[in-house]
């Protein structure tokens, strides 16, 4: 891609991630353990919103959703045309990603998006790190209201990822995000960027 062209998809794609009005957060401080507990509870879900993906070789923005279902999954992204770029259906130990009408599966849905798209998507943490749920071994800051800032992940496959968290909003029981951004500390060039614009508990 021509230095001009990236500069147009950068533009474009931050200013069609900025666009949108997203919630304010609680306006009293949240009990962390308890909000822990309950997001622990969420296991199924569907959000839908805006994903941003930016690497060392290229920029990209998609519409995304993802239905999840305890340890399954259905996570798609399209363009802003609506053109699907990824169409992926996962399970513990299976997963295919259908794209360009050709399928692909792998093992592990991560490593599968990374060997056919390039993009470094953590999905499977990413299923704890949307929601704003830490893990018992993570380290993080809290917004003055008691709800995850920034999230500095523990484990050993996590490749060096940090997540900010912004505009909460209560669904159902629990406080969740509606803006994540994640960056590399070795690059923090790269990132991948995600807008909510609906979560919807099952």
């Amino acid at each position: 891609m021509s230095s001009s062209l990236k500069y147009i998809v950068i533009t474009f794609l931050l200013t069609l991630y900025g666009c949108t009005t997203l919630p304010d957060g609680p306006e009293e401080t949240v009990n962390l353990p308890e909000q822990v507990a309950e997001l622990a509870k969420v296991t199924s879900w569907q959000l839908k919103g805006k994903m941003a993906i930016r690497n060392q070789q290229e920029a990209v923005s998609a519409n995304v959703k993802w239905d999840v279902d305890n340890a399954n999954f259905h996570f798609t992204l399209t363009n802003f045309l609506g053109i699907t770029l990824v169409d992926m259906v996962a399970e513990p130990g299976s997963a295919k990603l259908t794209t360009n009408d050709e399928e692909y599966s792998h093992h592990d849905a991560s490593e599968l998006i990374a060997r056919v798209t390039g993009w470094d998507i953590p999905l499977a943490d990413l299923l704890a790190w949307v929601k704003g749920l830490p893990k018992q071994s993570d380290t993080y800051n809290l917004t003055e209201h008691g709800l995850l800032q920034t999230l500095s992940p523990a484990c050993s496959g996590c490749h060096d990822w940090q997540v900010a968290y912004d505009n909460y909003d209560k669904i159902g029981d629990v406080w969740l995000p509606h803006s994540l951004v994640m960056t590399r500390n070795n690059d923090p060039k790269q990132f991948i960027k995600i807008r909510i614009s609906e979560w919807t508990i099952n």
